[in-house]
């Protein structure tokens, strides 16, 4: 991974725990030890999410993810690979829960790890292209963008 995919990978980790654990609003984030008796957990999955809205948001937040779990794990599976967003997933859902915040939803784990997916597919897609590098930097940048104008609309 060079050194260019090494910064936009921190600056998507950073906005994926923020986005998915505080969901970019900064009061939350600001306020954090008003937020912990909100616990709960959704088993059931599309019974209880929080909507179309919901479920996109989710699958458009791990496809960078999809995208770097290629980077981190070269040797392993597309299995493997797979099952590293998931567990990424899921830890995120652990952390919800014992912390506090937000809602810990099986459709979530499921949508999570789907976008992750998409993003595998996609990655694998641009590696045809001679300009590979160049169509990641700008999938990431578009990412990017789209975080931040969430961050902006709260």
């Amino acid at each position: 991974m060079n050194k260019l995919s090494k910064i936009i990978f921190a600056y998507y980790l950073f906005f994926l725990f923020w986005g998915i654990l505080f969901k970019f609003n900064i009061q939350d984030t600001l306020n954090i030890a008003q937020n912990f008796p909100t616990r709960s957990l959704n088993l059931s999955p599309f019974s209880a999410s929080g909507g179309r809205l919901e479920v996109l948001f989710n699958v458009l937040i791990f496809i960078p993810f999809g995208f770097f779990s290629i980077y981190l794990s070269k040797n392993r599976s597309f299995l493997g690979k797979l099952w590293m967003i998931f567990t990424v997933s899921f830890l995120v859902e652990i952390l919800q829960y014992f912390l506090g915040i937000g809602a810990s939803d099986v459709t979530d784990l499921i949508t999570n790890t789907f976008g992750g997916l998409i993003g595998i597919v996609i990655y694998q897609i641009t590696q045809k292209s001679k300009n590979a590098q160049s169509l990641v930097h700008l999938l990431f940048a578009f990412f990017l963008a789209f975080f931040t104008f969430l961050i902006l609309s709260h």
